[in-house]
C-alpha cells in the first residue's frame, strides 16, 4: 500500500513505490498487487481513508494475499484497525527494514543492534498487535524478540534495552581505542558509506584481493548484503589504509536502525576519509546521493572528505555504460572516479584519489594561551609550524597540519574575547 504527501511529485512517488517493491521482494514476498493513496491528511484511526481501507481489503480478498505492507509508518491501533478490515496480516515499512535486517545480521554485535532496533520499535506499539502477535514464528514481519518478551510487561522490555545499549557502547569504545591505536601507528581509516546494494562490498572484496592481507567474500546484488562490519588492512602507495564496510542507507531510514547501528557507523564515518560508493547503472541514482548525504549531514554529522566513486555494474548493462550528467557533477565529493569495482584500472585510480586527499594539508590560524604548552607541542609534533608571533596571554601559530589532524586544532581557531589580531 502506497501512501503519498500530496506534495510529492509523480516521478518521486514512482521511485517510492519502486523502492517498496523492491524491499518486499528482498524479504522474500511475492507482489500479487498494488494500492496507492495520496493524502493530505492522514486518518488518525487507520492513516488512509475508509474508504481506501474497503478497496484495499477488497483486493486482498480477490489476490488471496496474505500481507499487506504499508509504504509508511503506522501506529499500533492503526494496524489493528486496518486488520479488523482486511483479511490479512499488516505491517510498516519500518518493520518490513527490521524484518530484513533480522534475516541478514549473522555476528552477536549485528544480532545485537537489529534487536535493540526491534525492541525499541514495538515498545510504544504493544497495544493492538492483532494478527501479528499470533503469527509470530512464519512469514515477513514475524522475525522479532519472540511473543512471550512482547507481552511481558514494559518495564523488562525497557531493561532489555538497556541493557543492549550498555554492551554496544563497550563495543563503540572498545572500536574507539582501535581507531585511536591505528591513527598512532600512521594508518588511515578509510570508511564506505552509500545507499544500499551501491556494490560496497564487491568493492571492498576487490581492494582486499589485489592490496589486502586476506581476501574478502564478494557481494551479493540484493538490498542490505553487510550489516555486519567488515574491514580490510590495504597497503598502497607506501600508505596503510584500512577500509571499512558498513549497512547500507536508506530513505527515511528508520532512527530506531541509525540509534541502534550508531557505533558501528562511527567505526566508517569516523575516519580520514569516505568513499561514496553510487550505483551508476540505477535509475533513480541521484535521489540516492542526496539520501546518502542527507543521512551523513543531518544524522550522523560527517566531517571527513569524501571521495565519490561511481560504480558502473558489469552485470548491469551491456557494453559501454550510459552515466547521467547529473552524477559527473558532484560539489560535495573532494574527487570523483568511475568505473566498475570488478576492474582493476578503477580500483588503482580510486586509491590514488584516496591517497591525494589524504595528502592534502590544511591550513590553520592558532590563538594557543601560553598555558597551553600541550597544544603547541601537539602542533609541532603532527604539523609543520610556519610562523610563530607571541603575545601578551597567547601565541599566534600558522600551522599546515593533516585534515585528519585539524579537528584536534579547531578549539584554538578563534581570537580569545579582548584581544585583537596581531598583523601578521
Amino acid at each position: 500500500m502506497h501512501v503519498f504527501d500530496a506534495a510529492t511529485n509523480s516521478d518521486t512517488r514512482e521511485k517510492f513505490a519502486l523502492e517498496l517493491r523492491n524491499l518486499a521482494e528482498t524479504a522474500g514476498a511475492v507482489v500479487v498487487g498494488e494500492l496507492s493513496q495520496v493524502i493530505s491528511q492522514q486518518n488518525p484511526a487507520t492513516m488512509i481513508g475508509a474508504g481506501k481501507v474497503d478497496d484495499l481489503a477488497s483486493l486482498v480478498e480477490q489476490q488471496q494475499a496474505e500481507l499487506v505492507i504499508f509504504g509508511c509508518d503506522l501506529t499500533g491501533s492503526q494496524v489493528r484497525n486496518i486488520e479488523e478490515v482486511c483479511p490479512a496480516r499488516v505491517i510498516d515499512r519500518t518493520q518490513l527494514i527490521l524484518d530484513i535486517f533480522a534475516s541478514r545480521a549473522n555476528s552477536f554485535e549485528g544480532k545485537a543492534q537489529v534487536k535493540l532496533a526491534q525492541l525499541s520499535y514495538l515498545l510504544p506499539r504493544l497495544v493492538g498487535r492483532g494478527k501479528e502477535m499470533s503469527r509470530l514464528g512464519g512469514g515477513i514481519g514475524t522475525r522479532g524478540p519472540g511473543e512471550t518478551k512482547l507481552e511481558s510487561d514494559r518495564r523488562k522490555i525497557r531493561k532489555e534495552i538497556s541493557d543492549l545499549r550498555r554492551v554496544l557502547h563497550k563495543e563503540g569504545v572498545r572500536r574507539q581505542e582501535l581507531r585511536r591505536r591505528r591513527s598512532g601507528q600512521g594508518v588511515y581509516s578509510v570508511g564506505l558509506v552509500g545507499y544500499t546494494n551501491a556494490g560496497k562490498t564487491t568493492l571492498l572484496s576487490q581492494l582486499a584481493k589485489r592490496y589486502g592481507e586476506k581476501p574478502l567474500a564478494q557481494g551479493q546484488n540484493r538490498l542490505f548484503d553487510t550489516l555486519d562490519l567488515s574491514s580490510r588492512r590495504i597497503v598502497f602507495s607506501g600508505r596503510t589504509f584500512v577500509f571499512t564496510d558498513t549497512v547500507g542507507f536508506l530513505r527515511e531510514l528508520p532512527h530506531h536502525l541509525i540509534d541502534a547501528f550508531r557505533a558501528t557507523l562511527e567505526e566508517a564515518v569516523d575516519a580520514d576519509v569516505l568513499v561514496h560508493v553510487v550505483d551508476a547503472s540505477s535509475q533513480t541514482a541521484a535521489f540516492e546521493m542526496q539520501t546518502v548525504y542527507r543521512v551523513l549531514e543531518e544524522e550522523l554529522h560527517v566531517k571527513a572528505p569524501i571521495v565519490t566513486f561511481l560504480n558502473e555494474k558489469v552485470d548491469a548493462a551491456d557494453g559501454k555504460q550510459e552515466v547521467s550528467p547529473d552524477l559527473l557533477i558532484d560539489q560535495k565529493a573532494f574527487k570523483m572516479v568511475r568505473g566498475s569495482a570488478l576492474a582493476n584500472d578503477a580500483i588503482e585510480r580510486l586509491l590514488d584519489a584516496v591517497d591525494e586527499v589524504i595528502g592534502r594539508k590544511m591550513a590553520m590560524h592558532l590563538y594557543v594561551p601560553h598555558d597551553r604548552s600541550d597544544v603547541v607541542a601537539d602542533a609541532y609534533r603532527l604539523g609543520m609550524i610556519e610562523q610563530v608571533f607571541e603575545q601578551d596571554d597567547f601565541l599566534l601559530m600558522d600551522l599546515l597540519v593533516d585534515q585528519r589532524e585539524a579537528a584536534h586544532f579547531l578549539p584554538f581557531t578563534q581570537i580569545p574575547d579582548s584581544h585583537e589580531e596581531h598583523p601578521m
